[in-house]
Parts: structure tokens; sequence; C-alpha cells
């Protein structure tokens, strides 16, 4: 099928895999339109894209984040073309213009996939009728994060990193505070990425308070190179740590030093929930996974003609 691909500025890294995804299993993926960073231009390009699809259709719009579901809405209203829309952390701020965005949008997708079952269940309360949500997971490059490869030089004592997010201290040591031989450790920043696992492959521990966009990206990559995670349970967060088996979840961030502390003591209870880590982000969470997943979920907005469904 013809898949137009629409993202919000926040949102390139998913784009990214997910067009390289779609492409790998014969799909044509058309980005019509750069990142969008605010809702005057998701508008405007909405109107844009009408104007092209009038007269070069694709069979789908698949929109990452609610910009992009803004304006492949606003182009759909003219073209009827269907929109399958990714949100990341929907229902999670009750009240607000953003949630009540969402929602809307949400319910005039043809298809909504959600990271988890959390998500499905906030929108549904919110409205959004139950037929049209899915989980697609957060996904990772298990071949670039792997858990074999050189480390970043480490000095003594346990490496512990903090993912970023709203919930997050202004100084992010304040949650290792009192922990002994605990050193914080700044992640090489956004644009070095091919620096990253090694990083990561030299940390004892990621600590996660909430589930930011980076923070899930930063919790999947660390359990893709075999480093365990001690997170608050909530969000996204309660679906990617298995609890005591890949890392530890936590009922509130004051309880993060405890847990923390607990194990840094336990050296062979790391190793194995770092193993299992490793196996349960390949298993679950890798590109090729879910990018399986998201052609599957993308054959119900336009189903397979006949004589690729007979084929297959």
């Amino acid at each position: 099928m013809r898949v137009a691909l629409l993202c919000s500025s926040s949102s390139v890294p998913t784009t990214d895999w997910v067009a390289d995804q779609l492409a790998r299993r014969g799909h044509q993926v058309d980005r019509p339109v750069a990142p969008l960073a605010a809702a005057a231009d998701a508008a405007d390009a909405g109107h844009a894209l009408a104007d092209r699809w009038t007269v070069d259709r694709p069979d789908v719009a698949l929109a990452v984040g609610w910009l992009a579901g803004l304006a492949a809405q606003v182009a759909a209203r003219e073209t009827s073309v269907p929109v399958a829309l990714r949100l990341t952390r929907a229902g999670r701020s009750p009240g607000s213009d953003r949630d009540r965005i969402e929602v809307a949008l949400a319910r005039g997708s043809a298809l909504v996939l959600v990271p988890s079952a959390g998500a499905v269940d906030r929108l549904v309360d919110r409205g959004v009728p139950r037929r049209l949500l899915r989980v697609l997971p957060e996904a990772v490059d298990t071949t670039l994060f792997a858990d074999d490869g050189a480390e970043a030089s480490a000095t003594a004592g346990h490496r512990v990193a903090v993912a970023p997010g709203s919930d997050v201290p202004s100084d992010p040591a304040r949650l290792l505070a009192g922990l002994p031989a605990c050193q914080p450790v700044v992640l090489p920043a956004a644009g070095h990425t091919r620096d990253l696992p090694a990083a990561l492959r030299s940390l004892t521990a990621v600590v996660a308070v909430d589930d930011s966009d980076a923070g899930v990206s930063l919790v999947l990559q660390a359990m893709s190179c075999g480093v365990p995670t001690v997170a608050v349970d909530t969000g996204t967060l309660s679906d990617l740590v298995a609890d005591q088996v890949t890392g530890l979840l936590v009922p509130r961030p004051a309880d993060v030093p405890e847990a923390l502390r607990s194990l840094l003591a336990d050296p062979m209870r790391r190793q194995s929930m770092g193993l299992a880590a490793v196996d349960r982000a390949r298993a679950r969470f890798d590109t090729e996974v879910v990018g399986t997943a998201l052609d599957r979920l993308l054959h119900e907005v336009v189903p397979a003609h006949p004589e690729v469904a007979a084929a297959s």
C-alpha cells in the first residue's frame, strides 16, 4: 500500500524506523511534510496535503503524534484518506487542551495506536470507541543497541543514569543521594546515537520515574544493552519492565533509592535481570517485531488485495 507518513517534531526517531520497516515490507512510504512543531503549522500543512491528495491520493495516512494527526485529519476531511493515529501519552493530562484535541483526533481516526493497555483504558474512559484502539509497543533497534560490544571508559563504582522525564528532579543526582559508590552518568546528547550503546553497556542500572517519550526510549535501549531498570510503576513503563525479572517497579519516585540500593547490592541479581532484559527487548520490542505488528494493523485499515491475501 501507499502510506503517507507524517510526524511531530518529537517523533522523528520513531518515523525513521517505521519508514524503514514499512519499506522492507513492500509499501511505498511518502513523507509529504516536514516534522510539525506547532498547531498552526499542522493546520496549514493539512490544507496543503488536501490539495496534493486530491490528485495523488495515498491509501492511508499514518500520523505519529497529535500534531501530525491534526494535519492528517484536516486533509482527510476533503479527501477521505483514512488516518491511523499513533499517540504515546494519551489521556495523561485530563482537562487540558492537548487532551481534548487528542481525544477528538482519536475519535475521528480509522485506527488509533497506543503503546500500552493503560493508554487504551484511558482513551476509552474519555469516550473513544474501544474498537478503534490497538496496542502497538514502542520499539528499539536491538542490532544497534546490543549487549555485546565496546563499553565507555568508567571509573570504579556503580554507574547509574536517570532517564529524562517531566517528573525528574532538576538535579537528577538527588534520586541517587545517599547510595554508596553510586556515580550519576550523563549520557551522550541526542544526535550522538552511535556513542550511546557503549555508554549504556557501561552502566550498572537505569532509573526512570515517568514515561516521557525520551525516557521510554532510553529504558528500551538500556534493556536491549543488558541493563536492568528501576522504574516507577506508571504508564508505558509498567509494560516495558517486567517486575523482579528485567528490573524493579516501585509505586512512587520516593521508593526509587531503596529499590536501587537493593539492586546495587546484588550483582548476581543484576546479571540475571540484564540477561532477561535483552531477551524481552528482542522478543517484544525489536523494530522487526513491532514493524510486523504495524504492517498487520495497517492492513485492518487497507485490506490486502485479494491476490495478495491468497498468496499469504
